[in-house]
């Protein structure tokens, strides 16, 4: 990453990303298959439809969490 980035906490660690992404454009760059994972932002779960369409800013916090089978 070059030039001017944010701060975010993601999973409850802090990470320094480029502004101005979108939800699924942190995923693409985190290598995460969208279709794969629940993303919550500041609490607030984001419907997969809508992931392209949530910015993240400066202090958010993202839960990201894979479903994982079995019993």
């Amino acid at each position: 990453m070059t030039g001017k980035t944010i701060n975010v906490r993601i999973n409850g660690k802090d990470k320094r990303i480029n502004p101005d992404l979108t939800a699924e454009q942190l995923l693409t760059q985190l290598n995460i298959n969208k279709k794969l994972v629940a993303v919550a932002l500041n609490g607030v779960v984001i419907r997969r439809k809508d992931l392209n369409e949530v910015h993240i800013v400066a202090s958010d916090e993202i839960e990201i969490v894979r479903a994982v089978g079995g019993g």
